[in-house]
């Protein structure tokens, strides 16, 4: 007997975080990678946007990482008959449990999940399904598809018609299947595919558009906080290693119009980069917001 298929997704306002002063729980292993049947439901998302004339939605390795991490969550942990819903978290990990919607409060908010877990700047936004059946990624989207208001969350239609998408994230485990949608570019470069020598790249993330002259004039920009020019190479790679290692992991090589610039931090925000930028001064003379 088929059981009954779960949906649900979040119908909660947006709200911007600084990634400065996250909490997160977990890193990403450096084997981490998604299967072919979660890549291919990423690449059928953005087929079907892209029929409607919208633009891709990059890869994000960091809700990737959330996305499998609340899978495999759900699969060992979640049941049908709870009053819980399937945006729930359990208390089996490193993150605070908690039951939707009953628990939910501004300290322990499902929207902050990615957020808490691994540090992903802002927000993000589930949707979720579930069948004791053997679907494919395609059948998985038609039925988000199909139903009204998970498509208009896949369209950026209706509730969310103001929101642009900058990331996304998938993750399949035994018949649970989600998607995280968020407005931050994910800072993660690339994200590779198991078994295969496939590494998705996400152009919009701050290490790649910092390393490559062409970009998309259609790319949100980045606010460079940068502290020093080279004429070396080496010896700019030397000093962002010793910056990491001073405590400014964000330190990063900008390489722009044959210059070898470092920058201490980097922002998708103007806002957040002139306040950054006002802190940083008091410590790195004649620094300044480099905008790529």
């Amino acid at each position: 007997m088929r059981k009954a298929v779960f949906f649900l997704f979040m119908l909660i306002g947006f709200v911007g975080f600084n990634a400065k002063t996250m909490a997160q729980t977990d890193t990403i292993p450096d084997d981490f990678c998604i299967s072919s049947e979660e890549y291919q439901l990423y690449q059928l998302i953005n087929d079907y946007r892209k029929a409607f004339a919208l633009p891709e939605v990059a890869l994000s390795k960091s809700l990737c990482y959330v996305a499998i991490t609340h899978a495999r969550d759900l699969d060992a942990n979640y049941h049908a008959d709870s009053v819980c819903t399937m945006l729930s978290w359990s208390n089996k990990g490193a993150w605070k449990s908690i039951c939707f919607p009953s628990e939910q409060s501004k300290k322990n908010n499902v929207r902050m999940k990615a957020k808490e877990i691994i540090g992903y700047p802002s927000e993000a936004y589930e949707l979720t399904y579930w069948s004791n059946l053997k679907n494919t990624p395609r059948q998985i989207l038609s039925f988000w598809r199909d139903n009204k208001a998970s498509n208009e969350i896949l369209l950026n239609k209706g509730t969310w018609k103001s929101n642009s998408w900058n990331a996304i994230g998938v993750g399949i485990e035994n018949g649970y299947a989600l998607v995280w949608f968020g407005k931050t570019v994910d800072f993660e470069v690339e994200t590779k595919v198991c078994g295969t020598s496939l590494k998705v790249l996400n152009e919009a993330a701050p290490e790649y558009r910092a390393t490559h002259v062409q970009t998309n004039q259609n790319k949100a920009p980045i606010y460079y906080i940068t502290v020093g020019s080279y004429v070396n190479r080496q010896d700019a790679i030397n000093a962002v290693k010793s910056y990491k290692q001073m405590g400014y992991p964000n330190a990063i090589l900008v390489e722009r119009d044959n210059k070898i610039r470092l920058a201490i931090d980097y922002f998708t925000n103007k806002k957040e980069a002139d306040d950054a930028l006002r802190k940083y001064a008091k410590k790195f003379k004649g620094s300044w917001i480099l905008t790529i």
